[in-house]
């Protein structure tokens, strides 16, 4: 299955979520291989619930951006990872390049995190990847590494993990797409990683791209062999782009797939 989906950031109320995603699941009957796609949602908190029930009996998961490691506390302006469950949540997304550069998120908070998610049995959509900076001194491997090996820490629930490599220079409003070689390689690099952090189970831990998505480019990162999704961003915030980008993308696998058989 293609894990193909968005994170809605700080857009939509629950009125606005739940017709996107009504909208939605009336245009996917007419995608073609839409069978083939696992769909994912990660809106705002305030909309999780409305989400979750306008997707129940179809294939999309709705997920959080963010949480906090306690089950309960003095910690205004937090959610909790059993709020998460409550409001209808399958998964949350931790460690978003705009938590980890906007809000000083650190590998030790995103550990706690990882760990209470795995606890409370919500997958989780880890997220990775590295500054310009880095990635023009040649040491991006390195910093996606570090941050792999950090954030997971004691981590044993590998069959609910996902990682999803969006390096910080390709997102947001001028973002930059990454070359899909250069993809690639990350993809090798967070496989080589996983390997050694739990063994064989490392094999299986899905990989996802997420960076300045379109519908123009996102053929070339739907081809790449380890890729087992996408994220989307503002590409994903309508129905008709998101739509189109899904598409593009299963009909790039499905082309792939046909000439390497």
């Amino acid at each position: 299955m293609f894990l193909f989906g968005t994170n809605l950031k700080m857009h939509q109320t629950p009125h606005q979520t739940r017709a996107f995603i009504h909208a939605l699941r009336e245009r996917l009957t007419a995608v073609p291989n839409a069978g083939q796609a696992a769909l994912w949602i990660a809106p705002p908190y305030t909309s999780i619930e409305a989400a979750a029930e306008a997707a129940q009996g179809s294939p999309i998961m709705i997920g959080a951006q963010n949480m906090h490691w306690a089950d309960e506390g003095a910690f205004t302006g937090e959610i909790s990872p059993p709020m998460l469950k409550a409001c209808g949540a399958e998964f949350v997304m931790l460690g978003h390049a705009e938590r980890r550069t906007l809000f000083g998120e650190t590998d030790d908070a995103l550990n706690k995190k990882v760990l209470a998610a795995a606890r409370h049995g919500l997958k989780i959509m880890l997220c990775v990847g590295e500054p310009s900076a880095v990635k023009e001194a040649g040491a991006g491997a390195d910093y996606v590494a570090q941050q792999l090996k950090l954030d997971l820490r004691g981590f044993e629930a590998f069959d609910r993990l996902l990682v999803l490599y969006e390096p910080i220079w390709s997102v947001g409003a001028g973002g930059t797409p990454a070359d899909p070689t250069y993809v690639s390689s990350a993809f090798d690099n967070i496989r080589c990683v996983l390997r050694h952090l739990c063994g064989a189970a490392g094999e299986s831990v899905p990989l996802l791209y997420g960076g300045s998505v379109d519908a123009a480019n996102c053929a070339q990162y739907a081809r790449l062999a380890q890729a087992a999704g996408m994220g989307v961003g503002r590409a994903g915030w309508n129905v008709e782009s998101f739509i189109a980008v899904l598409t593009n993308a299963l009909a790039a696998r499905q082309l792939h797939a046909t000439k390497t058989t």
